[in-house]
């Protein structure tokens, strides 16, 4: 696992910087006092981006992204496939367990009153961890570690990151819960990948599973 993060480490260190920095704003500043400043610094046009961005990172993601995939390497849908699952069943089994309240459930109870994104629908419960988060995150990372370019894995970051930020610039999660996770995702991602790549139940199958489908077709 070590070395598939050292490979791709125009992804995981600005990774690693943000887990460190978010890490901190946590311990000193709490949850709260991160959202009102986030909230605090709004304007039209922030809220029509984000109100959009943060579209990348719902689960519906996985049709179109799995798609395209298929015609790349076969492998690649598969394994982008079962990582989506298995983050969406961890995301969302940690919702259903600690079921905490959302930024605006907390502030009304605080009485204090949030910049909200005219047309975005907001909800009071089920905060921890992000779902747009994890998927973002599972979703880029596993992209990042199927292109060789450089700059397309620090891309890949950025996306996933602004996706983290679009929760919270809507007030629809906390720091804590896009921290949490882009772990999930992260994690998801990389052992499902080392797994898909790795495994020798899957070495006979090589010869299909490493073409895109196009070719698959031609070939019948």
């Amino acid at each position: 696992m070590f070395s598939l993060v050292k490979k791709n480490t125009a992804f995981f260190i600005p990774y690693f910087i943000f887990l460190l920095a978010g890490g901190i704003l946590l311990l000193l500043y709490g949850k709260t006092v991160v959202t009102l400043s986030i909230n605090k610094y709004n304007n039209p046009t922030a809220d029509f981006f984000f109100k959009n961005w943060t579209s990348l990172g719902l689960g519906i993601m996985i049709i179109p992204v799995g798609l395209i995939l298929a015609f790349v390497r076969f492998r690649y849908m598969l394994i982008s496939l079962v990582a989506f699952v298995l983050t969406f069943i961890i995301n969302d089994s940690l919702k259903s367990l600690f079921h905490t309240p959302r930024p605006l459930a907390v502030f009304n109870q605080l009485h204090q009153s949030l910049h909200l994104v005219p047309g975005v629908e907001m909800y009071s419960w089920n905060s921890f961890p992000s779902g747009h988060t994890a998927t973002g995150f599972c979703m880029f990372c596993l992209l990042a570690l199927y292109t060789k370019n450089n700059l397309w894995k620090t891309i890949c970051f950025i996306i996933a990151l602004l996706i983290a930020y679009s929760r919270m610039y809507l007030s629809e999660h906390f720091l804590e819960d896009v921290y949490a996770a882009s772990i999930i995702g992260v994690v998801c991602a990389l052992f499902t990948y080392k797994y898909f790549m790795d495994a020798k139940m899957f070495s006979k199958f090589a010869n299909t599973l490493d073409k895109p489908l196009i070719k698959l077709k031609k070939e019948k």
